[in-house]
């Protein structure tokens, strides 16, 4: 059998052994790597750790030690907690007031989603120096191919990713984690495995005996619903789904059903794909406290105004607009209406999303969130009709809306609006 290629995370080192040892020869740390497969493998996915809570914790060093989640208020949920406050079992997604019953001396913070965007951007300009392959999930974590890579580094991959890990940390402030791999699946389960600060290797010998023993939730494209259908029937790790009858297991995941199995054998023939096309654009904002219907329509209209906004920033246009409700008892609502006329103009946003705002509020149910997106996009330039409405009024408020932001990106501001505004107090 073939030695293990071992490189150290601290000084880079890199060596062969039949094992992985202790500690690094050449400065004695114990912060080691080692695979049989390492010289091969060229897939990655990298995670920042805790990424809205690492920076606030990097930006306020008093922080450092204490139990901080990012999120709403106490009718908010958890964006994102810090490593710390997860020891009480605080998890992404949860209620505010889940997260204070479990931890009460917990900190909240308001997040800040365009200072973490700006972020995201610097980590992104950084990832692109050692491949341009590179494919964004989120704001937090990208999937990177550096096949081809080696004779520019002078370096294998994994040496590529340590050093990268390294600049982050040193240029942004935070740790990310690494997961290595030879397919985007198994990548992205391999990030996850040493959080934070996490270097993981999956290699194609092991994978399949390492998937077969790991819960079925694990597998990319498969929601709570759905594995609670499959242990259900008696399916509940990898190794059970690809033993089991392919007639049930069609049942419940219908023409998934091949690409699933694939996953759970180790097997993803995705490549990375650079600049994924974006398929809508959406904001939306939680409530601090109940809201009256017109203070609810005002967050709406703030709401339309920054889609606009981003809409206009990446040229884009879109048919079909939704609206998004979360009521006080987590239950999401939607509500979707298409237009011969694209959307982009903060007011046609507003005016249409109102519409099905107003059918919501006649029920008299208290909303917790709303949001508004647009989807089925298109580039601005190849709208073949042109964006123009027949309708001599809205083509007043285009050009309002036009004229104004031209004021706003001369003075650097979007504090100049159409009049509606008024404060929530």
């Amino acid at each position: 059998m073939s030695k293990k290629i071992v490189v150290c995370r601290k000084c880079l080192l890199k060596w062969e052994d039949d094992k992985i040892p202790l500690e690094c020869p050449n400065c004695f740390s114990k912060k080691l790597i080692g695979h049989r497969e390492l010289n091969d493998l060229n897939v990655a996915h990298l995670d920042c750790d805790s990424f809205y809570a690492s920076i606030e914790k990097r930006d306020n060093k008093e922080l450092e030690k204490k139990p901080v989640v990012v999120g709403g208020s106490q009718r908010g949920v958890v964006a994102a907690a810090c490593y710390v406050s997860r020891k009480y079992g605080i998890r992404s997604a949860m209620p505010i007031f889940k997260a204070k019953k479990l931890c009460p001396e917990i900190i909240i913070i308001r997040p800040r989603m365009e200072y973490y965007i700006t972020i995201s951007r610097k980590i992104r300009s950084i990832m692109e120096t050692i491949t341009p392959l590179i494919q964004p999930v989120s704001i937090d974590e990208a999937f990177l191919d550096l096949s081809g890579t080696e004779k520019l580094h002078k370096n294998i991959p994994a040496i590529s990713l340590i050093k990268l890990q390294k600049r982050i940390f040193k240029d942004i402030g935070i740790t990310v984690s690494v997961g290595l791999s030879y397919n985007k699946s198994l990548a992205k389960l391999a990030s996850e495995q040493k959080k934070p600060n996490g270097f993981f290797v999956l290699g194609r010998d092991e994978a399949s005996d390492w998937l077969s023993k790991k819960p079925i939730s694990i597998i990319y494209g498969l929601g709570t619903s759905t594995v609670k259908k499959l242990n259900n029937i008696g399916v509940f790790l990898c190794n059970d789904l690809l033993k089991f009858p392919y007639s049930k297991i069609e049942k419940i995941l219908g023409g998934n059903t091949n690409k699933i199995l694939s996953i759970a054998f180790g097997i993803d023939e995705r490549p990375v794909v650079k600049d994924t096309v974006i398929k809508s654009i959406s904001v939306e904002t939680t409530f601090t406290k109940r809201y009256s219907e017109k203070q609810i329509k005002n967050e709406l209209h703030l709401l339309c105004q920054k889609l606009s906004n981003r809409l206009k920033d990446k040229s884009f246009l879109g048919k079909t607009l939704t609206l998004k409700l979360k009521t006080s008892n987590f239950k999401t609502l939607t509500r979707t209406i298409s237009s011969k006329e694209p959307f982009q103009m903060a007011h046609h946003l507003f005016s249409n999303s109102e519409q099905l705002l107003e059918i919501e509020l006649k029920k008299e149910i208290e909303y917790r969130l709303i949001g508004v997106g647009v989807s089925n996009l298109i580039n601005e330039n190849e709208n073949n009709q042109g964006f123009y409405f027949n309708d001599q009024v809205v083509q007043k408020k285009n050009k309002l809306e036009r004229a104004l932001d031209d004021i706003n990106q001369k003075i650097g501001s979007n504090s100049t609006n159409i009049g509606r505004h008024f404060t929530n107090n």
